[in-house]
């Protein structure tokens, strides 16, 4: 339904664009009229509202992406999409007429086979999608030249070509050239990355210092930081999670315990609610009738809630010892092969863990979660065990946690507090700042051609 409502808005867009004269026109003829012109390249009509639409239609997602709303027919929307797409157009004609001047839009036999690789990737790309989505069940079930046809078909309906897919590769190899071409003379020196790696480890110094639990976090989230404070180490864990069947039962009777705490809690505000109405001078003779009344009502309930209460503590209890009942031979023979072959962590880790973020490939698998006293976003009981282990390399026995299972910790390392390894990310710093800087040279170079580039425009056509 989203889907038919935009397609209507963009249409009711197209009309908006193409202006609601009463006069009488050729619309093939209008449709090729010329709104900008730079040397021998033109850009009609129809070209610059397919591209407002285009415009449009990117706002739109974007809105979407972040559960906004967007009125498409709104002339201001419609305005903006028709500038955005006036703005792109003149920077592709003038990368057009740079390339060409430059000579840069003359293919080699190296961009001729990069061009051949590219197509070739893309080409795959748009087959799948159609085999993948636009193809029945049906249709996805043959073989040979029948799935081929099918796909051809469904090519055929996106509107693709091979033309049009070589036209468009060999503008992006023309495009890559030109920016190679542009910031060929953009360096960075070992002074700008010196400084800012003291920014950065100023900045992270700053923020972390006296907040090692935060630090912690964003180093779990895969953030490069550069300070880290004191009292930071490393802990690996494999984690023997409750079995499905036994932590089904602990949520049911956790959620009785939590029903019941409720239920005991809001009688207890009934009570105090009820004696302070009595207290209270100023109330009416009705008031304090009616306090009485709940008060009785709420006292008789009492005994029965926090009987209710205890079962319930009870039972969830009984479940997590049955939970843990049925992991102990599985964590029990981890802890004993870890005793009698300390380095056999990495296979029983693999094997045994069920921890996805200590499997091979995680970001934390090999160097270990970052912990620290006072953590609140781990399990206290992890944080607890990690923190009392004496010695790196050190391991735990079995640890009890009433939210997952049995923990069983290694004690990797300490971080080292101050400023990480210079040379640890001098190259990473140094790619980071050459991007950002090649960025802002082309940028610049492109909206320089654009202001000096001598168009023709005919922008009131677009109204007409």
């Amino acid at each position: 339904m989203k889907k038919k409502a935009l397609l209507a808005a963009l249409l009711a867009m197209t009309l908006l664009l193409s202006s609601c004269s009463l006069i009488v026109k050729d619309e093939r003829k209008d449709a090729q009229s010329p709104i900008l012109t730079l040397g021998d390249e033109v850009i009609t009509k129809a070209q610059v509202q397919s591209a407002a639409n285009n415009a449009l239609y990117q706002m739109y997602l974007t809105y979407q992406n972040y559960g906004l709303n967007l009125d498409p027919t709104d002339p201001q929307i419609v305005a903006t999409a028709q500038d955005n797409a006036i703005a792109a157009l003149k920077q592709d004609m003038v990368r057009k007429a740079k390339a060409k001047e430059l000579g840069l839009d003359q293919l080699t036999e190296e961009d001729t086979a990069h061009m051949q690789e590219h197509i070739e990737e893309e080409m795959e790309t748009y087959r799948s999608y159609a085999q993948n989505y636009m193809l029945t069940d049906e249709q996805k079930a043959l073989e040979g030249e029948e799935l081929e046809a099918a796909i051809q078909s469904a090519l055929e309906e996106l509107g693709f070509s091979d033309e049009d897919l070589k036209e468009h590769v060999t503008e992006e190899i023309v495009n890559e050239k030109l920016h190679d071409y542009i910031v060929k003379d953009v360096a960075v020196t070992d002074e700008d990355v010196k400084a800012d790696f003291d920014s950065k480890v100023a900045a992270d110094e700053e923020k972390y210092k006296e907040n090692a639990a935060s630090w912690a976090s964003a180093d779990r989230n895969g953030t490069t930081l550069y300070y880290a404070p004191a009292g930071i180490r490393r802990i690996r864990q494999i984690l023997i999670k409750f079995k499905a069947e036994d932590q089904a039962v602990i949520d049911e009777a956790s959620q009785r315990f939590t029903d019941a705490g409720t239920k005991l809690n809001s009688i207890q505000a009934t009570i105090a609610d009820a004696e302070a109405v009595q207290a209270n001078e100023e109330a009416s003779p009705e008031d304090k009738e009616v306090a009485a009344q709940d008060l009785k009502d709420a006292q008789e309930q009492l005994a029965a809630a926090q009987d209710e209460l205890k079962a319930a503590q009870e039972a969830l209890d009984a479940a997590r010892e049955a939970a843990f009942a049925n992991l102990d031979e599985d964590a029990d023979a981890v802890v004993a092969a870890l005793a009698e072959n300390p380095d056999s962590w990495d296979q029983l880790a693999e094997e045994k863990n069920e921890d996805p973020g200590m499997k091979a490939g995680a970001v934390n698998a090999e160097k270990g979660y970052a912990v620290c006293e006072g953590m609140a976003d781990f399990d206290s009981a992890f944080v607890d065990a990690a923190m009392a282990l004496e010695s790196v390399g050190d391991t735990s026995g079995k640890v009890a946690s009433n939210m997952y299972g049995y923990y069983i910790l290694k004690y990797v390392g300490d971080v080292a507090e101050g400023a990480v390894d210079y040379d640890s990310v001098k190259d990473a710093i140094h790619d980071t700042l050459l991007s950002s800087k090649q960025t802002e040279v082309y940028n610049g170079t492109i909206e320089q051609w654009v202001a000096d580039a001598k168009f023709k425009e005919d922008l009131g056509a677009l109204k007409d």
